[in-house]
């Protein structure tokens, strides 16, 4: 990480003791922590949003460019949040995407206290402040990610979390200019959480909520979305509650797209074993922690090179404003090496523990600097964002 390593005195870094643990391609995982900034949100994201082509971090109101991090100022955020933590940024989500087409990536965002998700256009070489467009003011948001929901290989697709089940796409207007445009699956009011992913082997992307899950219809924008029943997030089986991110993939190798989440402001992250009985399917719970809580976002990434998922995740701070159960113990940032097989194992390992450092409503990882491992970036009302940078390489 050449660009990263070259800016020791505009960058502070720290190096924690981490699990050091062999990659398949000879090379052991460790990271280096590069403190981006101190801004105390939730959301963030990676993207080049200055066309320079070196991966920059989005943490609203400021994108912090790369190499040297240097934060610059795009737009207002309401809310306030205090030097403990508590109180809220109006700032749920920071997905980047070309909205407008005019090959700068822009950023959709969300709001649970305002309501409404928006897009924020980015102006180019010409600067000054990033236009908000209104997506849908419709209740609550919780949050949203990038996803492949139409099967082109890219994401760029967005599942918001609301009360009901739908999603986003890129699409153009009556009028001409291009946009975002909704799809309501189900007008239902679940519990919070979802994802998506290929449930049933068809090829095609179901979506996921923690009492449902939804097949894909042939026609993902006219066809009807069939519903199967689904249960996770609570701490007793086959009850349903608040999950965070619900990610779909084949844990133990069997050829059955598997369910890996968490019980999002309490104890606990499970995957699930799907088990198909001729035209039927159910869940087996297995339990990967739960040895502290409020693990609010989840993403599967292959962190040591051997081929297969790990599990990347983070405690949430103040959540609830600490009246959550655990909500006031020590934070930190972990990934799960996952090896597969008739009986998976889930091995914890430490990125960062009692720093003031974890997760709030999502983890980008993505190979910043291009030197073909994946990195990690955080934050949340503790302050940040932080960057881990990956040296198995």
């Amino acid at each position: 990480m050449q660009a990263l390593r070259a800016i020791g005195a505009l960058v502070v870094a720290f190096q924690w003791a981490a699990s050091a643990v062999p990659g398949a391609e000879g090379g052991a995982v460790t990271f280096v922590a590069h403190r981006i900034g101190r801004y105390r949100g939730e959301a963030c994201g990676v993207g080049d949003f200055n066309n320079d082509g070196k991966c920059d971090i989005v943490a609203l109101p400021y994108v912090y460019d790369a190499p040297d991090w240097k934060a610059r100022k795009v737009c207002d955020v309401k809310g306030e949040v205090d030097e403990k933590g508590r109180g809220y940024r109006w700032d749920f989500m920071n997905a980047p995407l070309d909205v407008n087409g005019d090959g700068h990536l822009d950023v959709v965002t969300c709001c649970w206290f305002g309501q409404k998700s928006e897009w924020l256009e980015n102006p180019g070489p010409r600067g000054g402040p990033w236009k908000r467009h209104l997506i849908e003011k419709d209740g609550h948001f919780e949050h949203g990610n990038l996803y492949d929901v139409d099967g082109d290989g890219k994401r760029r697709e967005i599942m918001p979390q609301t009360a009901h089940t739908q999603w986003y796409e890129l699409a153009r207007r009556p009028d001409g200019t291009r946009g975002v445009a909704l799809h309501v699956v189900d007008p239902k009011k679940r519990p919070w959480g979802g994802g998506v992913g290929d449930v049933n082997g068809d090829g095609r992307a179901d979506l996921l909520r923690p009492d449902a899950w939804f097949e894909a219809p042939g026609d993902i924008r006219k066809g009807t979305w069939k519903i199967h029943p689904l249960a996770l997030g609570h701490e007793k089986e086959n009850r349903a509650d608040h999950t965070a991110q619900i990610l779909v993939y084949d844990v133990d190798g069997d050829g059955h797209n598997d369910i890996v989440t968490s019980i999002a402001h309490r104890y606990g992250i499970f995957w699930h074993r799907q088990v198909v009985e001729g035209a039927a399917r159910r869940w087996e719970r297995r339990l990967i922690d739960k040895s502290w809580s409020q693990a609010h976002s989840l993403v599967l990434a292959d962190l040591d090179g051997d081929g297969d998922e790990d599990l990347v995740t983070g405690k949430r701070f103040m959540a609830h404003n600490g009246k959550d159960p655990g909500g006031n113990e020590t934070l930190g940032v972990y990934w799960y090496e996952l090896r597969r097989g008739q009986t998976p194992l889930w091995k914890k390992h430490v990125i960062s523990r009692a720093e003031g450092i974890g997760s709030a409503l999502n983890v980008p990882v993505v190979d910043i600097d291009g030197d073909g491992d994946v990195d990690i970036v955080v934050t949340g009302k503790w302050g940040g964002p932080v960057l881990f940078e990956n040296r198995r390489k």
